[in-house]
């Protein structure tokens, strides 16, 4: 027989630093992994903000810029009605010489309050564009860059037909923390020099 016995096995206590340094390894891995899911998720939220604030104003630039298309010469007005918070567009889209109040030739923009959002109106239908917003708000100017302030029932006759160009201004707020998505878009009306 032999007299020297081989180290064949582990110990118990072995055993049981290796387990702790696998779990230590693996709480490392899960908090990792969870840090960099917060990461996505707020980098996801801060898209989707941006996004919705730029389509907001993309959608805006749209409706300002073909308001007054009047191709049967009915003398329309593209901005029927200006104020601070709203705004109310007119086209003949279809060209018959009449608006259609149910369609997309009767726009209405509204920065409204309760809850805080921009909607985008038309007919009875309203479409939230924009929401929660922490700032919103329409400006009007003139030929030379002069504001046109309206008063609490908006721009009257005369003043809406010197604006040529309406300002937007616009804060999104992302669904959790962090900073709002701003947006300022100046755009000129619609068949106007």
């Amino acid at each position: 027989m032999s007299g020297g016995c081989g180290r064949r096995g582990s110990t118990l206590l072995e055993l049981l630093v290796g387990t702790a340094i696998g779990l230590l390894v693996l709480g490392a891995c899960v908090g990792g992994v969870s840090a960099a899911a917060r990461l996505v998720r707020a980098a996801g939220a801060r898209a989707e903000v941006e996004d919705t604030a730029q389509l907001a104003v993309e959608a805006f630039r749209f409706d300002v810029r073909r308001a007054g298309y009047d191709p049967a010469a009915i003398g329309l007005d593209g901005l029927a009605a200006a104020q601070s918070d709203q705004l109310t567009l007119h086209a003949d889209l279809d060209a018959d010489g009449t608006l259609d109040g149910s369609s997309e030739e009767v726009t209405r923009w509204v920065c409204g309050t309760g809850p805080p959002r921009l909607s985008r109106i038309i007919g009875a239908q309203s479409l939230p564009v924009a929401a929660p917003v922490t700032r919103c708000g329409l400006r009007y100017l003139d030929g030379a860059g002069g504001e046109l302030v309206p008063g609490s029932t908006g721009l009257d006759t005369t003043d809406r037909r010197r604006v040529r160009r309406v300002q937007l201004d616009v804060a999104v707020a992302p669904a959790g923390s962090g900073a709002a998505a701003e947006r300022t878009a100046e755009v000129a009306l619609g068949g106007r020099p």
